[in-house]
């Protein structure tokens, strides 16, 4: 059986309808419940111990994917919420997975734990470059990873974190982000609709579907022994511009502004060969979800 919290999230939805067509037995999290789910939701907090305590008690957890995290944005602006919630629960998480003998952790981490690596410096950044977050949400992604691998250091369970590049896919409800679902939410439009991007027009940004997200979530989950504890997802990397010329090409209604300064401060480029190496793993392009989507 399967834990996957943040079930209600972007890519948790994800993740489990993954699982669920893979034929995997899952408990989903959250703290509010889904409704008309195939797979067994319990609501619930992950910072509260006795809650989180009880559920590893009902269930017999083989592997966790854990997702439940504050956003970047909101992290940058509720420092204390975040440290609480990224951090507390899933300290608390890793812990009770080790004591209950979960075969194998898999954490949703992010590039943001890398900061800022501009491209014409530092090149596709591997997954050798040290970790540098200049931001709450980074440095606890970084966190995390780092109480994870002396886990597995010390023995006491198997421990994975995918550092996931900037995911776009349809059902973002994100206001600070709307752009990641409004470019696959507004293909069908046949009126003048404009999606901002925040970001200089020739930017380029590391993309990445959400269902392959889900997909590599779930091959950390099921595979007997990774041969590493961190992993960069694959991404496609496109300037703002291009990304905006592939979506109008399929609706000419949809048009796009952009800032005047780039606004990231997560790496321009990811270099995502270690797992599609190992997992034989082919990344579409954003282009072909685009018309997949269509």
């Amino acid at each position: 059986m399967i834990l996957v919290t943040g079930a209600n999230g972007f890519i948790g939805r994800e993740v489990c309808r993954v699982l669920t067509s893979h034929r995997h037995e899952l408990v989903a999290t959250d703290r509010s419940c889904a409704a008309n789910t195939p797979y067994r939701f319990v609501a619930g907090d992950v910072c509260d111990s006795d809650w989180l305590a009880d559920l590893f008690r009902a269930y017999a957890f083989e592997a966790i994917i854990h997702l439940a995290s504050m956003r970047n944005r909101e992290s940058q602006s509720r420092p204390a919420d975040a440290m609480r919630i990224n951090i507390g629960g899933s300290l608390s998480l890793l812990g009770l997975a080790a004591q209950h003998g979960a075969a194998r952790f898999v954490y949703a981490s992010s590039i943001s734990a890398y900061g800022p690596k501009p491209y014409a410096r530092y090149g596709e950044v591997a997954e050798s470059e040290p970790a540098a977050p200049d931001n709450v949400y980074g440095l606890a992604k970084r966190y995390v990873e780092m109480a994870g691998e002396q886990a597995q250091r010390e023995g006491r369970l198997s421990f994975v974190a995918l550092r996931i590049a900037m995911v776009v896919g349809a059902g973002v409800v994100s206001t600070a982000s709307m752009w990641r679902g409004e470019i696959f939410d507004r293909l069908p439009i046949s009126q003048p609709y404009v999606i901002r991007l925040p970001y200089a027009h020739d930017e380029v940004l590391p993309l990445i579907h959400a269902m392959d997200v889900a997909e590599m979530l779930q091959r950390l989950a099921m595979v007997v022994m990774p041969r590493h504890m961190l992993y960069n997802t694959p991404a496609d990397h496109c300037t703002c511009a291009d990304l905006a010329d592939a979506v109008t090409a399929l609706n000419p209604h949809i048009s796009f502004t952009f800032d005047s300064v780039a606004a990231r401060g997560d790496p321009e480029k990811i270099d995502g060969r270690r797992f599609q190496n190992e997992f034989d793993y082919p990344l579409p392009s954003i282009r072909q979800r685009l018309r997949q989507a269509v």
